[in-house]
């Protein structure tokens, strides 16, 4: 009987098999604590839904928000000064801030220089003038439209504006002229001012534009505005047309 139950339990131990157990990150995961875990996910996308869209600021730095302009052009007398100017150029330069993409605010100097037309002077028989308007204004811009590389926006504004008349004439002046070997006097024509007089006043502005380039980078513009004076007398009506660049 003994040997009998001796060959049966080397009979059952023969028979069994041994069944590798495998494992997996799931057997063990509960081990490990939340940062760890954390540290295994892969890293969410940049960007997505909220993410910085493309063609908007992100005003990340100090001077994002700096608004900055300048250009020059050409201005045309309206209404009742086109009969008192003629054509005449320009130029600007503001400084201010983006409050946001939509909104900002500028602070402008401008300087238009317009000659004085033929029957003014005909009437004060005066052979030459012109007329030099000095503007330091504040201007609120609302951008109505941002999003591609042409956008556009309104502007307005008033402030200060000092407008100076002078007439001229011409006289002949003499200089100096010397070369390697000797020297000699020249005869030339210069116009002088023989009289003039300025004034201060208040005045407005509205005009639009439209910007070429991305928001957040420097862009091309070409603007228009209307500029009323509350000049003695009568008022002075100006369109100055600008083309520069706006960051």
């Amino acid at each position: 009987m003994a040997i009998s139950m001796a060959a049966l339990s080397l009979a059952s131990l023969h028979g069994q098999t041994v069944v590798p157990t495998g494992s997996s990150s799931a057997d063990y995961r509960f081990l490990l604590s939340g940062d760890e875990l954390g540290a295994l996910e892969p890293a969410p996308a940049t960007g997505g839904q909220y993410g910085p869209q493309p063609g908007y600021p992100s005003y990340q730095s100090r001077w994002s928000h700096l608004a900055i302009e300048g250009g020059g052009g050409f201005t045309a007398p309206l209404g009742n000064t086109s009969g008192d100017l003629t054509y005449g150029w320009n130029f600007r330069g503001g400084l201010g801030w983006n409050f946001s993409k939509k909104f900002a605010l500028l602070g402008e100097y401008e300087f238009d220089r317009n000659k004085i037309s033929a029957a003014v002077l005909q009437q004060v028989d005066e052979p030459g003038g012109n007329v030099h308007t000095w503007s330091l204004t504040l201007d609120p811009v609302w951008n109505y439209k941002t999003s591609g590389s042409v956008g556009g926006y309104v502007t307005g504004g008033g402030g200060f504006y000092r407008q100076l008349t002078s007439f001229t004439e011409p006289v002949l002046a003499t200089g100096v002229y010397c070369n390697y070997f000797y020297c000699y006097p020249i005869y030339y024509t210069t116009n002088v001012v023989v009289s003039h007089y300025s004034s201060n006043q208040g005045g407005l502005n509205i005009g639009t534009g439209l910007t070429f380039g991305k928001w957040d980078k420097g862009k091309f513009y070409a603007e228009a505005r209307y500029e009323w004076l509350d000049t003695p007398g009568h008022n002075t009506q100006i369109i100055p047309v600008i083309f520069g660049l706006r960051w």
